[in-house]
């Protein structure tokens, strides 16, 4: 459409004057030109993992009888009572055999110790405190003429798998959680089955309750009477459970963690998502509604292969709740999730 000339000047004049002409916009100039960024804002994420206990457990120790162990069985034999304090009176249904790390002769491999009595392959709950600790401290007096070609792993999958129905029967249960717990100054010379194939075994064998294989072996860490323990500790970075320096005179300790940790109380704790690892806090809320806060280092690590927090020194008590707050790395999953156990993702 022309604008005449004429018309041009009036409407100038009528802007002039402060005529208002409505362009139908609506709202003030202000609220339309406020800059509105995006929340890029990383989410946070808390885990709340109940400390659980279980009621069955089977614990199998294999200790190492060759001539250079005599010192580390007797100290076994004299802190076990420690070990056996979670599991007398506490109402578990447990199970505690022995195995040597001698499997030269069939006779011997993977075959439960008996006692003196010779009334039972393992003890169990119907053992009175000291009854128990007294079977035990006459199982693990193995003696040092065993075998110098220690094969560890051999001897449990042969007291766990091979034997199950014959000298081991009754031992190892569907129902129960399963520790491993294997005490020597020497590698793993295994023959029978390799770290990947006992790792693979152990980790897929409890889908509904917790499998651990701890080691009390060298940890290479300069240590001149143990040899590291290669092909144990593989396995217990792969299944779980407790290293422990074998050169270290603190079987006190040692004993008392792994019996908290068989008794079915967790130190390892897995993550719903990824985090951003500086960002983890952990703290634990006691059953009275006490909290306490850990520091990451000092009290706690983070292992990013396993996506998991493991405590260092403490075991959080039964039915205390576990906090782990982070920035989420990655959105996978479902960010408001609440796990009530530690069984691995």
């Amino acid at each position: 459409m022309r604008i005449s000339m004429t018309h041009s000047l009036v409407l100038g004049l009528a802007l002039g004057a402060g005529c208002t002409i409505d362009n139908g916009l609506k709202g003030s100039s202000e609220a339309t030109g406020a800059y509105n960024p995006p929340d890029l804002s990383v989410p946070k994420q808390v885990d709340e993992i109940t400390q659980v206990t279980v009621p069955a457990v089977d614990v199998l120790f294999i200790v190492d009888n060759s001539g250079s162990m005599a010192e580390e069985q007797r100290a076994l034999r004299d802190n076990f009572s420690l070990f056996m304090q979670y599991f007398t009176g506490s109402g578990l249904d447990y199970h505690v055999g022995v195995v040597s790390t001698d499997c030269d002769s069939p006779r011997n491999k993977g075959v439960l110790v008996e006692d003196s009595t010779g009334g039972s392959a393992f003890i169990d709950d119907s053992f009175t405190g000291e009854e128990a600790t007294a079977s035990f401290q006459q199982r693990a007096n193995l003696g040092t003429n065993g075998s110098s070609d220690e094969r560890g792993k051999d001897a449990a999958w042969a007291a766990l798998v091979t034997n199950a129905s014959s000298s081991s029967a009754g031992f190892m249960r569907e129902e129960a959680d399963l520790s491993v717990i294997v005490i020597s100054d020497e590698r793993d010379r295994s023959r029978d089955v390799t770290v990947n194939e006992f790792s693979s075994w152990m980790t897929s064998l409890k889908p509904d309750g917790a499998t651990y294989f701890s080691s009390v072996v060298g940890l290479g860490n300069g240590c001149v009477t143990a040899e590291r323990g290669t092909g144990y500790l593989e396995v217990t970075d792969n299944v779980g459970g407790i290293e422990w320096d074998i050169c270290s005179t603190d079987y006190a300790s040692l004993l008392d963690q792994l019996g908290l940790q068989a008794a079915g109380l967790k130190n390892e704790f897995y993550l719903s998502l990824v985090p951003v690892e500086d960002s983890i806090q952990v703290s634990v809320t006691d059953p009275e509604d006490n909290v306490t806060d850990y520091e990451a280092g000092a009290d706690w690590t983070y292992s990013a292969s396993r996506n998991s927090i493991s405590f260092l020194e403490v075991f959080p008590d039964p039915l205390s709740v576990v906090n782990i707050t982070y920035d989420v790395l990655s959105t996978s999953g479902d960010p408001t999730v609440e796990q009530t156990d530690t069984a691995a993702p």
